[in-house]
């Protein structure tokens, strides 16, 4: 996310902020009263606009009582009506940081930029603003033979990410005006999507060596992973032979199954 056009936009015109959609199946839709809350009014209020403004955004699903909308749409139609304002400060990336003897400390990097790989072979990047003091504690932490790890990374325009580690500080640049930058690598092999919660953690699911079935009941990413669940005859409690387990989120958890070639269910790639 460009938080620099963001910010230049003007009113009227369909916001980037539009596009911030979650990646999470399902989560991409919005009742009345979390419209309201992006607005900072009452949901009876949400009900009078739709009821006043013909181009408010048709539902795209849930009940005539609780009405579902795109959340996107909405996003649109608030930053056009002037209900939202588009931020006049770039938000801030706040990471967890995991060192050798498991010393754990928060950070925060002002004006932050993040550049993903595009392959598992490649590395990440993250930059921005530090002080002297947390970038001298980042230094510390990622110091170690292995590195550090991040256990939650949270960037604007991206969902959250965790690191397993490998974690360096690769540079440090002070500004003529005195700020100092850093910039953070790790290998994008190792990049993860971080657990729900404020401390984080890896999300951990399976590639099968055979694709789901139609039958299957277990949840399932767009890369090939599954979360086995215990009812599910085909996974169920044979993780151990059928399922290896991996971050999910990351580019490898694409690779993996790329390289696995999933055959139908029941079967077995080579």
């Amino acid at each position: 996310m460009d938080w620099r056009a963001v910010r230049a936009v003007s009113a009227g015109r369909r916001s980037p902020l539009a596009a911030l959609t979650p990646v999470v199946p399902g989560r991409d839709r919005v009742l009345l009263a979390e419209v309201a809350r992006m607005a900072r009014v009452g949901r009876a209020a949400v009900v009078n606009w739709r009821r006043r403004h013909d181009d408010f955004p048709d539902p795209v699903g849930g009940t005539e009582v609780h009405p579902q909308f795109d959340r996107a749409a909405v996003v649109a139609w608030l930053l056009a009506r002037d209900k939202i304002g588009v931020p006049v400060a770039m938000p801030a990336a706040s990471l967890v940081v995991t060192g050798e003897g498991r010393r754990t400390s928060r950070f925060r990097l002002d004006d932050p930029h993040l550049v993903l790989a595009d392959d598992a072979e490649g590395q990440d990047a993250l930059s921005g603003w530090s002080t002297d003091a947390d970038a001298d504690e980042l230094a510390a932490l990622t110091a170690g033979t292995f590195g550090a790890s991040v256990s939650r990374l949270t960037v604007p325009g991206t969902p959250p990410l965790a690191v397993l580690g490998e974690v360096r500080v690769i540079e440090r640049f002070r500004s003529g005006a005195g700020g100092l930058r850093l910039t953070l690598a790790w290998p994008a092999r190792l990049r993860g999507t971080a657990a729900s919660g404020p401390a984080g953690g890896v999300v951990r699911h399976g590639v099968s060596y055979a694709a789901p079935g139609q039958d299957c009941v277990c949840a399932r990413y767009d890369c090939g992973g599954v979360v086995p669940v215990s009812r599910c005859a085909e996974y169920g409690d044979a993780v151990g032979s059928v399922l290896e387990w991996h971050p999910g989120g990351g580019i490898r958890c694409t690779t993996l199954s790329q390289a696995r070639g999933l055959t139908t269910a029941g079967g077995r790639a080579d």
